[in-house]
């Protein structure tokens, strides 16, 4: 029997019970609906994260932190002259809180030679006016949620206003009025939430902290040489500093994805389960009302083989259409979470050092190549749950079936 004459007959018997064959695809869709949906989304996410991680923080820049030993001036001067480093930028943070209406309000203060900011951060802007000069010990350049905070009742600062801070030093609480001389525009980062923060000169943190420094940003002379640069503080300084890049980043946020992605998949997979038994349960009762129908097929000619295809050809027809169908729902199920306020990602009430501010919004991503893959398995499963009863359809002796009685 030819293949067009198989799929004809096997569809033309799932179109006779359209309410079972309706209602099987319908369960074999929610398992590639739930993968579909659920992994745009997860990519979708990583794909904002990623980009916004680029466009805040320059691909050349490298974080080192204090590790086992303080950083100094001595340790600026080591990587300075190692081989592919452009520039040494040290900063300082310090923990700090502003007293307003609702209570303390937790910030930081990053003190930062601010001419050389805006180079390894160049998604870094001023909305409005301008950066303390560089002797500065009183000027300061407020977050875009400092000078916009979300909360009513909380007070706005803007350029030519005063603020004043209460900041942790090693020497207790200090407290200290900075002069406002601007504010910067949204800007998400996974270095930290300066959208929530403070930039001062590097001036102030020496001040009270000498030149034990919290952190060094090393800009490298090009992409190719960050792996270089980054091999060389590691063997320059060993454990005494922790070292990462914004390439790190990037691999960290990958790997995170894909585990999640796995995940999701897994769950998926107990869809596919149900899935699974719905068809066979449907294939089987399709055998026994159809027996004198096999008998009737037998006796005019149709082979073991041909009826097992017929059988074979209603259950991946049924994959098939449950798989486009659940693919189309993932599709629009990704894009209708997304649509969502709940899924405009934030963190600590909007301003994130996580990457997302509160006004990001996730738009999901769908690979085309997964996708068929998905498809693909909706219709092996279908396959496999649809072959015992196919294999028993054929074995029906043609006799037997004639005389059967539904």
């Amino acid at each position: 029997m030819k293949l067009l004459d198989t799929v004809s007959i096997s569809f033309k018997a799932l179109t006779s019970k359209r309410l079972r064959t309706s209602l099987t695809i319908l369960g074999i869709l929610i398992g590639p609906a739930i993968v579909i949906g659920l992994t745009g989304l997860t990519l979708g996410f990583s794909s904002v994260l990623t980009h916004q991680l680029f466009s805040s923080l320059s691909p050349t820049d490298i974080f080192v932190n204090p590790g086992t030993n303080q950083i100094n001036s001595y340790t600026v001067q080591e990587i300075s002259h190692l081989p592919g480093v452009k520039a040494v930028v040290p900063f300082y943070l310090i923990s700090a809180t502003i007293q307003t209406p609702s209570g303390p309000e937790g910030t930081e203060i990053l003190a930062i030679n601010t001419a050389q900011a805006s180079e390894v951060f160049p998604g870094l802007t001023l909305q409005t006016g301008q950066y303390p000069s560089p002797y500065s010990s009183y000027g300061a350049v407020v977050g875009y949620y400092v000078a916009h905070p979300q909360y009513p009742g909380q007070p706005t600062y803007h350029t030519g206003q005063t603020i004043e801070v209460t900041m942790n030093t090693p020497d207790g609480k200090v407290t200290k009025t900075f002069l406002v001389t601007g504010n910067f525009n949204e800007f998400s980062s996974a270095f930290a939430d300066i959208d929530r923060a403070l930039v001062v000169q590097s001036i102030v943190g020496s001040q009270y902290y000498g030149d034990q420094y919290g952190g060094l940003i090393v800009e490298a002379s090009s992409v190719s040489q960050v792996n270089n640069v980054v091999n060389e503080i590691h063997n320059e300084l060993g454990r005494s500093v922790s070292v990462t890049s914004v390439e790190q980043f990037i691999t960290l946020i990958n790997n995170s994805v894909s585990a999640v992605s796995s995940l999701l998949f897994v769950a998926g997979a107990s869809s596919f389960i149900v899935a699974f038994v719905g068809i066979l349960s449907t294939m089987f009762t399709t055998v026994v009302e159809r027996t004198r129908e096999i008998g009737v097929l037998r006796a005019i000619g149709f082979t073991r083989r041909a009826i097992m295809a017929i059988f074979m050809g209603e259950a991946i027809l049924m994959g098939l259409l449950g798989g486009l169908a659940g693919v189309g729902a993932g599709v629009g199920m990704g894009y209708l979470l997304t649509s969502g306020s709940g899924f405009n990602f934030g963190g600590r009430g909007g301003g994130s050092g996580a990457g997302l501010g509160p006004s990001t919004h996730i738009t999901p991503v769908f690979e085309p190549t997964f996708m068929a893959e998905v498809v693909l398995i909706t219709i092996v499963f279908s396959l496999l749950a649809g072959l015992i009863p196919a294999y028993r359809a054929s074995r029906i002796e043609p006799a037997v079936a004639l005389r059967y009685e539904v």
